[in-house]
């Protein structure tokens, strides 16, 4: 046969070629003489003038392939004459040439790509072809890379070329290894072993490349390619995912992953894989990134362009750490690659954008324990987070570290939420120790508070009432405990502005524990609580509303005197707010006293406005207007209430004993400065006295009962003795002085 074919021209054998295969296909069993005949004839027409016949007869037996009408034999008979198992050495007996293995190559990816979209079952016709089609796969591919390849030029070509190739590459096995669409695998479970087998033929072939050693680190590699090619082509599957991208992962990290230098382009595709693909891409992205030489790229790359590289790198560990399947297989190697990231200094660069950007990560990604119980991974990337935020003590001061300030506490807070509500107290309350820990070396404490603010501000978002009411309790035990908490007054001027309308009946409520926890310092005035506190005006009048709402048992009022004593002074002193809280005062009664000690505040302010306002008044007026009269019949009402018989069978709450000693000594020296109905009080030295309550008080002091006020009784009596000196405008002096020699409270100093 090979005497008579020496003079035909190819193109006659190529005619005889359907002819050949039809007679060969007519033949399954491989084991029969005749089936061995007819592989004879089809090899020698497919190889007759070599390589002219070997598209056309490549191009039979792929399409053959369909049907499985073409033997396997064929296919290993064409790989074995090739010498394509040992594809890297030149066949000098029969070497395809560049051009006709580039055309065999775009044979093999066309007849693949056309059964792939046909054949439902693609893998199971042509999984016992797989061996030899990945094995003339990379005949044709690597001769033309081979013939072309020259070492000596520049990078830039190099890269070109690389680029080029790989895209070739890709167009033979991608109708093997994509899928063709997000809802189909390219193979199932049950043909595990042919998917294993064309994977490793695709890496190993990917691992022979002269790119390999040509291209230096840092630029567009095989490795940067692959991954570009697995975000675009390998990970849009949504069904089947976990067998897929399990054997996917085997074979891809065998790749060498310390060449992939790869630039923020493409560190953010790792983050757009891990936010928006299958979950069951995190492994193989967790093993890219442990062999990474990361620390290496860091000392290459320019300064200014290290944060926002940081930045998305850090993104990249935080998805990942998010599930500990993400990084199971090399759990040990990202923990140390995050240990030895926290070391870095230079993370409070990143901007304020990126920071944004990494807040919505922590927040979405991190499991629901990471505050009330992290891992250890969990517990160093909170560490790079707070360096990233500018969240460390003496950190100094500036608009970028104050609004990255703020983004770490509302992530913090919305983490918080996250967790199971019997956790979150724990946690809540670890998070206001370290809010008050940077607030106390802080500054510029004014602007920090815009920080703080974000502690009660998560009020709003918790749905669960027990949980709220729990946090506000907690909130008001922890600065009670700690008094010199600068998150006292940085709270009090934003408390009410930080929730919302509806709950400023808690903010109000808080703010009364805020004002009381803040004169347990040593070194408390009504002054800085007033300087600090804010009454947002588009709430003013609800505020208002409510603190001058005399409280009843109908409408569960609750009085809240140090805030509304501050609210008298809030913006200016107005008549007008005054006249309303002597209403309120003469209206309040004793069960309704929250505080003893802050109702004789505020009756304190209240009596000094109207001393003020006593030399003002004509020397007669109408009974209807003294305000003087009815605060005195207010008191004696008091002590009234409080003394009957009733008192001793009722469990209402009634003042106590020093309370009603207290008032009845206020309500002896206003009866002293009084003149007459409709008469303005004593207001100068020159003023008659003609109600003189000294004995009353002498006897009221020597009453057994009240032997324990005697401090008291002894502060008084200068008072109702020097006339000369002390007239109406001393009454607020007076309760202020006997009320703390009562009570003890250092708001009772001053009004």
């Amino acid at each position: 046969m090979q005497q008579a074919a020496a003079g035909l021209p190819p193109h006659q054998f190529a005619a005889l070629l359907p002819i050949a295969f039809a007679n060969l296909a007519s033949q399954p069993d491989p084991s029969s003489p005749l089936h061995s005949l007819c592989l004879q004839h089809v090899i020698f027409f497919v190889f007759h003038h070599f390589p002219d016949n070997v598209v056309n007869g490549l191009d039979l037996a792929l399409e053959g392939c369909n049907t499985n009408s073409t033997p396997a034999s064929l296919l290993d008979a064409i790989v074995d004459k090739l010498d394509a198992k040992d594809y890297l050495k030149k066949n000098v007996s029969l070497d395809l040439g560049a051009a006709k293995a580039d055309e065999c190559a775009r044979v093999l990816s066309k007849r693949l790509d056309e059964a792939r979209t046909k054949l439902p079952n693609f893998y199971g016709i042509w999984s016992r072809y797989m061996d030899s089609v990945t094995r003339l796969a990379q005949l044709f591919l690597f001769v033309p890379i081979r013939d072309g390849y020259e070492p000596n030029k520049a990078v830039s070509v190099l890269q070109r070329e690389c680029y080029e190739y790989f895209a070739r590459v890709a167009a033979v096995f991608s109708p093997l290894i994509a899928p063709y669409s997000p809802t189909h695998p390219p193979f199932s479970p049950s043909h595990e072993a042919q998917a294993m087998l064309v994977l490793d033929r695709f890496v190993e072939f990917l691992s022979a490349l002269h790119f390999n050693s040509s291209i230096p680190p840092g630029m567009q590699n095989i490795q940067s390619l692959v991954w570009q090619y697995y975000c675009e082509k390998l990970s849009i599957l949504t069904h089947g995912t976990q067998h897929y991208y399990d054997i996917l992962e085997r074979q891809l990290v065998r790749l060498n992953w310390q060449a992939l230098w790869p630039s923020r382009l493409a560190i953010t595709a790792m983050e757009t894989c891990l936010d928006t693909r299958s979950q069951d891409c995190a492994s193989f992205v967790s093993q890219m990134v442990a062999r990474i030489p990361w620390s290496t790229i860091m000392q290459t790359m320019h300064e200014d362009s290290r944060p926002s590289y940081l930045a998305s790198l850090f993104g990249v560990l935080v998805r990942l750490a998010s599930r500990s399947r993400n990084y199971d297989k090399v759990r040990a190697s990202l923990l140390e690659l995050v240990k030895s990231l926290s070391l870095r200094a230079d993370w409070n660069r990143i901007s304020p954008e990126d920071a944004m950007n990494i807040s919505l990560a922590v927040t979405k990604s991190l499991p629901s324990d990471s505050l009330s119980n992290p891992i250890e991974i969990v517990s160093v990337i909170q560490v790079i987070w707070r360096k990233i935020s500018c969240f460390v003590a003496r950190e100094p001061f500036s608009e970028i570290s104050l609004q990255k300030q703020i983004l770490w506490i509302q992530t913090e807070c919305a983490l918080l939420l996250k967790a199971e509500p019997s956790q979150i107290p724990a946690a809540y309350n670890s998070l206001i120790s370290d809010v008050n820990s940077l607030a106390t070396n802080h500054s510029n404490l004014r602007e920090f508070r815009l920080v703080t603010r974000e502690l009660t501000a998560m009020w709003k978002n918790i749905e669960n009432e027990n949980l709220g009411e729990s946090l506000v309790s907690q909130w008001t035990e922890y600065v009670t405990a700690n008094p010199s908490s600068p998150l006292i007054l940085t709270s009090l001027n934003t408390i009410i502005d930080s929730l919302n309308n509806d709950q400023h009946t808690t903010a109000l409520k808080v703010i009364e524990k805020l004002i009381a926890a803040y004169f347990l310092r040593n070194d408390s005035n009504w002054a800085e609580v007033l300087h600090w506190i804010q009454f947002p005006n588009k709430n003013f009048e609800s505020v208002k509303n409510y603190l001058l709402t005399v409280p009843k048992s109908e409408n569960k009022q609750q009085m809240l005197p140090l805030t509304l004593k501050v609210f008298m002074d809030y913006g200016g002193a107005d008549d007008n707010k005054f006249f309303e809280l002597h209403y309120y005062v003469t209206s309040v009664r004793a069960k309704h006293f929250t505080s003893e000690a802050g109702f004789l505040c505020l009756l304190a302010r209240l009596l000094q406005w109207i001393g003020k306002r006593s030399p003002t008044l004509p020397s007669h007026f109408a009974p209807t207007d003294d305000l003087l009269a009815s605060v005195i019949k207010y008191l004696v009402k008091v002590n009234k209430e409080d003394t009957g018989i009733f008192t001793f069978i009722s469990s209402k709450k009634t003042a106590t004993p020093k309370m009603r000693v207290v008032l009845q000594i206020l309500e002896m020296f206003l009866t002293q400065q009084t003149l007459g109905d409709g008469r303005r009080p004593r207001c100068d030295a020159n003023s008659p006295v003609l109600n003189s309550r000294i004995a009353a008080l002498r006897d009221m002091a020597q009453q057994r009962a009240n032997q324990n006020m005697t401090n008291a009784f002894n502060r008084a009596t200068a008072y109702f003795v020097q006339i000369d000196i002390h007239q109406i405008q001393s009454a607020s002096k007076l309760l202020l002085e006997i009320g703390r020699s009562a009570f003890g409270d250092r708001f009772l100093s001053d009004v």
